[in-house]
């Protein structure tokens, strides 16, 4: 009878890990958006390890290969430079039967400036039929990188040079402010991003938004022809206010727009083809992650089918549920008499870290490109996977034992004392990077993740073991004693309450994390917390839960050790 009760928690705590992976990967039906071809989108044609900040650029054959991938969804393709190998676009296109909006990249260096003006006037020149309109400048003034007589200079020299229509790019609000623009082009090039605006729209609002924006610019330029330069929607990185990054956003963005240029003509280009993780290091995980394509020229999602959020969900939640398996298997055969409340209170701890460890590992590998990201990714695994072992392990002891605390002058067995250790300086060290973390992201936020993954285990994982060991004290034991970093991790010394030195420090970790909760809390629109009509982002939200969970076992300690109390001693590690 015990077996089949113990399989049949087994069963239903698998059962519950393909749940938790299934629902927020459901199918989503898009509505369809109307027309066919999309009228131009941004194409960028970087491989990984290719990026103008190493100045490697894609080859020829690469480049049709991409054109090749995306010709029979777009009827053109917006281009930023007129160097760097894409001099190869206009041909290329010409064959593949696209049109080109060609962009002439302005910086800060004159010389490369120069460069890219002539061969902007000679690439209009030689494909009259595909290039249909010329771009000098994107974002020039936004970035602050010329003034606008430097900029209007550059913009007349082309005009006067070629035939096509001329304009420069800018954000929708900077034409606003820099009305004297509109006189030195023949369109307005206008970026639509409800993500990235000061007050940020959410996926229900965008639509509205983007209405809204071009209305203000064509009411201020009456007469005067709008292109939308940039319209589109990331598929990860970090929330800013309501403006949720995910692909099923992405797909009701695109859809929701290219059904209000059918339905008001707007000419547009949506951004972009494929994924540019090199954008990491300038934009954070969001830059990386506009496209239609991964950087693996793989389609997120197909025009008409249902959206599914990441469909590798259930390889992930397979492995999630094998690593559960693996660690009761490594548990409770050495705990053959484990009560059945024990198996299944160890079931679940098992597989909730076990998924834990899957997400974060997931995230680290598909988030990060460059060397130190995936470096630091890869520590924070390590740590989360070391607490998770001195967890597991703490969790199946408590639940074993009728007797729950030995006697505290009983050596500690070797493998269990280091278990314990190194758990303990693991998570000294993840709640020192969750410090440091949100330090950075209350000083400049604005590209920078919330780190929710990497700190489940150590928020959620430590919470819930500090709940088993408050359940199981002996009775009379002081429970700060019991909920406390120094008993729950084994960091100090066991048998005496923490020196002055130590609660300093303890005390110090209990109230920085604290500290940060209601900074981060605040509404400050730096870190992208408030959006539209106040919306709080919840992902924030988020993030000051877990560091609030992180400060209990540090302030516990210093609450047990002002009470004059000694921290248990630990739970034999078998």
């Amino acid at each position: 009878m015990r077996r089949y009760l113990l399989t049949a928690i087994l069963i239903a705590t698998v059962l519950a890990n393909f749940a938790v992976w299934a629902v927020p990967n459901r199918p989503v039906i898009v509505e369809s958006p109307l027309g066919g071809k999309l009228l131009s989108i941004s194409f960028a044609p970087f491989r990984d390890g290719q990026s103008p900040l190493t100045q490697t650029f894609p080859t020829t054959d690469e480049i049709e290969q991409d054109i090749r991938v995306i010709a029979g969804q777009v009827a053109g393709v917006r281009t930023y430079t007129s160097l760097e190998g894409m001099e190869a676009v206009p041909a290329l296109a010409r064959k593949y039967g696209l049109t080109v909006t060609l962009g002439i990249w302005l910086g800060g260096k004159p010389l490369i400036n120069e460069l890219e003006v002539t061969s902007g006037i000679k690439l209009a020149n030689q494909y009259p039929d595909v290039i249909k309109r010329v771009i000098v400048g994107n974002e020039v003034l936004l970035r602050n990188d010329l003034t606008p007589a430097q900029l209007f200079g550059y913009i007349g020299r082309v005009k006067r040079s070629i035939k096509q229509p001329v304009s420069t790019a800018d954000v929708w609000e900077y034409w606003l402010h820099y009305p004297d623009m509109a006189q030195q082009v023949d369109f307005i090039t206008i970026h639509l991003l409800p993500y990235w605006e000061n007050e940020p729209a959410g996926i229900d609002a965008a639509a509205a938004r983007v209405v809204d924006a071009y209305q203000q610019i064509s009411a201020r330029f009456p007469g005067t022809p709008i292109f939308v330069g940039e319209a589109g929607w990331p598929t990860a990185g970090r929330s800013r206010g309501p403006a949720v990054p995910s692909v099923t956003n992405k797909a009701r963005f695109d859809a929701a727009f290219m059904r209000l240029a059918a339905e008001r003509g707007f000419d547009y280009n949506l951004i972009e083809a494929f994924d540019q993780r090199w954008k990491i290091k300038q934009e954070g995980t969001v830059g990386g992650k506009w496209g239609l394509y991964t950087a693996d020229r793989k389609p997120k999602y197909l025009v008409g089918d249902p959206v599914i959020e990441d469909p590798s969900w259930p390889q992930k939640a397979g492995l999630s549920a094998f690593l559960m398996l693996g660690f009761m298997a490594r548990l409770v055969l050495r705990r053959p008499k484990l009560p059945v409340i024990g198996f299944a209170v160890l079931a679940l701890f098992c597989q909730g870290l076990a998924a834990a460890l899957v997400h974060a590992a997931d995230i680290g590998l598909s988030w990060h490109y460059y060397i130190q990201d995936l470096a630091l990714a890869g520590l924070l695994l390590a740590l989360q996977a070391v607490l998770s072992a001195a967890i597991l392990v703490s969790i199946a002891t408590l639940w074993s034992r009728t007797t729950i605390l030995h006697d505290a002058t009983e050596p500690e067995p070797p493998e269990g004392a280091a278990l314990v250790f190194w758990a303990g300086k693991a998570m000294t060290v993840l709640t020192t990077i969750a410090v440091v973390w949100t330090i950075l992201l209350i000083a400049d936020g604005r590209y920078r993740d919330f780190p929710v993954a990497a700190f489940l285990v150590p928020a959620l994982g430590t919470l819930g073991l500090a709940v088993c060991r408050a359940i199981r004290r002996p009775a009379g034991s002081d429970l700060a004693a019991a909920l406390s970093a120094s008993h729950l991790l084994g960091t100090f010394a066991q048998t005496a309450a923490p020196s002055t030195v130590h609660r300093s420090f303890f005390g110090a970790f209990a109230t920085v994390p604290m500290a940060g909760v209601f900074a981060i809390t605040l509404p400050l629109g730096a870190l992208g917390i408030v959006g539209v009509e106040g919306t709080i982002n919840q992902e924030a939200m988020v993030w000051a839960g877990l560091l609030l969970v992180l400060a209990v076992p540090w302030l516990a300690t210093v609450v047990a050790a002002r009470h004059g109390t000694e921290p248990l001693p630990p739970v034999r590690q078998l």
